[in-house]
């Protein structure tokens, strides 16, 4: 498991969600960019959010390889349901737009 700090001058957008959303989140970027987000991505991010911390900024990063390459960098705010998110790539302007309203939206709501 990698834990790694995203450099901020290469991270494009950020947030957080609430952990039941997080799978949403990520099933939607993915889907923006490209990438055939499965059972086992999944797997890794809710295996390795546990180890994170964004007070000690330890965050756990994952690459989607789609047509738009992008790496998503996760890390849990313990003793809350929160989780922060950050995004690095370059993705074009479309898609960024998409991936911020996802952003807005899995922030405010809560899937059910």
């Amino acid at each position: 498991m990698k834990m790694t700090t995203p450099n901020p001058d290469h991270v494009f957008d950020a947030g957080w969600t609430s952990d039941t959303n997080l799978r949403p989140l990520c099933e939607s970027v993915a889907h923006f960019t490209g990438y055939e987000f499965d059972d086992s991505d999944w797997q890794a991010i809710e295996t390795a959010l546990p180890t994170t911390d964004i007070d000690r900024s330890d965050w756990y990063d994952y690459p989607l390889s789609g047509r738009v390459p992008l790496t998503l960098f996760v890390a849990a705010d313990p003793g809350f349901d929160v989780v922060f998110v950050r995004f690095t790539g370059k993705p074009d302007s479309h898609t960024k737009a998409r991936i911020e309203a996802a952003l807005y939206i899995f922030s405010i709501w809560k899937v059910t």
